[in-house]
């Protein structure tokens, strides 16, 4: 069982990721800049397709990607191996979430800049 991503975004007219954590430590070294632009891409689309207030589990080369779009248009991403359990991850993307909010007005969301920490 493993996570390689977990991705704080805001659905906007255009999504825009706020934080981000990667664990690229199973990939080599020549592999990890692409394997960061695939999950921090597909992260994005993802939750650009997703409706609002939906949860939703994506198969993705090889990867799941487990997306969760609040109501306030605040959205998680978290990329794992199949073997990680469904309902983890949603109780950990609405967790954190929820830690975000409280940390993080709302009204800094829309005016953010990509942040990105690796």
């Amino acid at each position: 069982m493993k996570l390689y991503a977990f991705t704080i975004l805001y659905k906007g007219v255009k999504v825009s990721t706020l934080k981000a954590g990667y664990d690229l430590s199973s990939f080599g070294y020549f592999q990890r800049n692409s394997v960061n632009e695939f999950m921090r891409f597909t992260s994005q689309i993802i939750v650009e397709r997703t409706l609002v207030g939906s949860r939703a589990s994506v198969k993705e080369q090889g990867y799941l990607c487990h997306v969760y779009v609040r109501a306030d248009n605040l959205s998680g991403v978290i990329i794992s191996d199949h073997e990680y359990p469904q309902r983890v991850c949603f109780t950990l993307l609405n967790q954190v979430l929820d830690d975000f909010t409280n940390k993080v007005p709302a009204n800094t969301w829309q005016t953010a800049e990509e942040k990105i920490s690796k």
